[in-house]
């Protein structure tokens, strides 16, 4: 485990295992998508300067972008979040979206899955997906909401989208 970051941001194994079980009881086999990263959100933006700034001792800043009307960091971490055989590199910070409040931890997490995501639809009739994000311009992504987390799945790893795609 990546003790810098579970010392500052907490241990993200109980919030992975709460993915893992959400995604297994609606029947979705991720075995094979690389679980790209995570999000960790905060609730005001001295919180966002004040994560931002401790995570550049123990990661590299890919990218700090202006989306949907604030700032979005993600960070490369020098040691991944190890979680059961996976290895997350990613993690990606949202400064607070004016009029949503979200409360501060681990928020979602994204998969790729390695094909176009109407095929991943597909594959799973049975499951209503958000697809209000599967026409965006950059790496469209298809939802699903949990009680206390989300899980998206998109076609591309979110650090070969800011270095080619942006």
């Amino acid at each position: 485990m990546h003790s810098k970051l579970q010392q500052h941001l907490g241990d993200p194994t109980p919030f992975l295992n709460n993915v893992f079980q959400q995604v297994d009881s609606k029947g979705i086999d991720i075995q094979d998508y690389e679980l790209d990263h995570i999000c960790y959100r905060v609730e005001s933006d001295n919180s966002y300067n004040q994560i931002c700034g401790l995570l550049r001792e123990f990661a590299n800043l890919l990218s700090e972008t202006l989306i949907g009307g604030r700032l979005i960091s993600t960070f490369k971490l020098h040691e991944p979040i190890q979680y059961e055989d996976r290895d997350i590199y990613c993690l990606e910070v949202p400064a607070p979206k004016e009029g949503s409040f979200y409360p501060e931890g681990y928020q979602h997490v994204e998969f790729v899955v390695n094909q176009e995501l109407k095929s991943f639809i597909m594959m799973y009739p049975e499951i209503e997906f958000d697809t209000r994000s599967l026409h965006k311009d950059v790496n469209p992504d298809v939802k699903l909401e949990f009680a206390n987390c989300s899980v998206k799945f998109h076609e591309f790893p979110l650090q070969y989208v800011i270095e080619n795609l942006e």
